[in-house]
């Protein structure tokens, strides 16, 4: 069963960042504040060349996206998400930087109630939507609450289904509905009289619709 909606960046290659081991280190860590700014550089970046300034603007970049793209998430689905978690790499400054993040949701249906199945899903839906560029894992997800959603669905429709035939009274063949009871009895007599009536003549009355 899916349970999260995770978005992930690939790691950073040492050749992008002058050389440095580290930078291809990427560790996964707690979640930290989503208002929290993204990292930028100390008085290092005045030591490092101009390919590594570059690759320390575009982490900074990298980190904002990642921390909005969970943020969208864990907003969108609100009671059904979790905390987000993040995966790091070092920056040439020495500085950690948000290269990729997941946020769990609870995707499981609400036992026999399929109508707040249904609520719940259409969250589930937005939220695996909400940022704006859903990653392939984001559209699997809402894919699948969507297949879910359907089937909550067809089990709720099964349901009402069976409310009203349980609450239709039984067949009665004395109630003529809104006929009143003299027209009722007439047509019952008037149907006597003519059975008898095609019994002595030696008639045999059918009738087909």
């Amino acid at each position: 069963m899916i349970t999260s909606i995770p978005t992930q960046l690939p790691p950073l290659s040492p050749s992008k960042a002058g050389g440095n081991p580290s930078v291809s280190q990427a560790v996964k860590e707690p979640a930290v504040s989503q208002t929290a700014p993204a990292a930028s550089g100390n008085d290092q970046s005045n030591e490092l060349n101009d390919d590594q300034k570059a690759e320390v603007a575009r982490l900074q970049k990298v980190d904002q996206e990642v921390k909005a793209h969970e943020s969208a998430h864990q907003n969108a689905g609100g009671q059904y998400a979790g905390s987000a978690s993040f995966s790091y790499t070092v920056g040439p400054d020495g500085k950690r930087y948000a290269i990729g993040g997941e946020v769990s949701i609870d995707v499981a249906p609400i036992k026999d109630d399929p109508e707040a199945t249904l609520a719940k899903l259409d969250v589930v839906i937005a939220a695996a939507l909400a940022p704006a560029k859903p990653s392939a894992q984001d559209r699997k997800v809402a894919a699948a609450a969507v297949a879910a959603r359907n089937q909550a669905r067809a089990e709720l429709t099964e349901k009402r289904a069976a409310e009203q035939n349980e609450d239709k009274p039984p067949f009665d063949i004395n109630d003529f509905g809104d006929t009143p009871p003299v027209s009722a009895n007439k047509a019952y007599e008037i149907g006597n009289d003519l059975g008898q009536e095609g019994s002595e003549a030696g008639i045999t009355i059918s009738v087909t619709s």
